[in-house]
């Protein structure tokens, strides 16, 4: 397990934020693919996409179901569209499987997760691509609901060390990115003998992200980004980053989605650096909550905002370094 813990107050890894040659193709830029929005969610996929080519991504390809056609085409021009097969609720269907594992392939990273909903044939799709797709993987939201299932699932037969070796044979990099709710519900799927003794809550998950954090990344052989007042960024056997900037202006229904967006980014765009990246993009999300505090106000600020002031909050942690 991990052991030392950084506090995270400044860029900590300064080599991410480059400065673009001259001659400079998009694709140079990563290749983001995000896989989101359903019925009654479609705010989410925006949020994110936006959130991805306001952290400077060149291509982005939106995945989601086709009856959402004609609502993301109008609204997001920038992005590539892709419409998939649907369920009769307007939610993602399994028979979209092969050609998102198709459209993945050329992409450096893959967003999974927000606004997808809990539907049980989406959930299960979900739960197929984590494995079934050979690029690192952001999950959030819905993500990490069909992820615990999965997990729920498995731990019906099988032990906690089956897990683990089932979690590492998985060849590209997972990152996830659950708030205390959804990491309860990772916990409660898992049951760690670590925490075998210990009444698990949200609360208590809240106050100790620092050694929960870790756990969740050993036995799932993955990135944990631990959200929540000093969010906890954490890699299985790696350091721990405690990130110190940004407060309450962050509780504000979408601003996940924006997170899970900016992580995307910057791992599409540094897919040899993946913790590095997720510490850089944890930093910033933060720096444009506080930025977008000091114009609107704490009480004010909404994900939007946070997507407003993301180029300004780059543009100051290029000047800081």
């Amino acid at each position: 397990m991990p052991n030392k813990v950084i506090y995270q107050t400044k860029p900590l890894y300064p080599k991410l934020l480059w400065q673009r040659p001259v001659h400079f193709y998009k694709a140079e830029a990563g290749k983001v693919l995000v896989i989101a929005g359903s019925k009654n969610m479609v705010g989410a996929a925006i949020l994110t996409c936006e959130a991805v080519f306001r952290s400077g991504t060149g291509i982005l390809l939106l995945g989601f179901p086709q009856g959402l056609k004609d609502i993301y085409k109008d609204v997001l021009p920038e992005a590539m569209t892709l419409p998939l097969p649907e369920t009769p609720g307007l939610t993602l269907s399994q028979k979209a499987k092969e050609e998102i594992i198709d459209q993945a392939k050329p992409c450096d990273v893959v967003i999974i997760g927000p606004g997808l909903s809990q539907n049980a044939e989406t959930i299960q799709l979900v739960w197929e691509l984590v494995f079934a797709i050979h690029r690192p993987i952001v999950l959030d939201a819905d993500g990490l609901t069909a992820l615990a299932r999965g997990i729920e699932v498995i731990k019906s037969k099988e032990n906690n060390r089956f897990l683990i070796d089932y979690f590492k044979k998985k060849d590209s990099k997972l990152v996830m990115t659950p708030h205390p709710g959804e990491t309860y519900r990772l916990i409660q799927a898992i049951k760690p003998e670590e925490l075998k003794d210990i009444k698990i809550t949200t609360d208590y998950i809240e106050k100790h992200k620092e050694s929960i954090a870790p756990i969740i990344s050993h036995y799932l052989n993955g990135v944990v980004v631990l959200k929540g007042h000093d969010t906890v960024i954490c890699e299985a056997d790696s350091k721990i980053v405690v990130n110190k900037v940004g407060g309450p202006e962050l509780a504000t229904a979408g601003s996940g989605d924006v997170l899970s967006g900016i992580v995307g980014s910057f791992v599409g765009q540094n897919p040899n650096q993946i913790f590095e990246a997720c510490c850089t993009a944890v930093y910033l999300h933060g720096m444009s909550g506080q930025l977008a505090k000091e114009k609107v106000g704490e009480r004010s600020v909404i994900a939007s905002d946070i997507i407003r002031f993301l180029p300004e909050a780059i543009k100051k942690a290029e000047k800081d370094i």
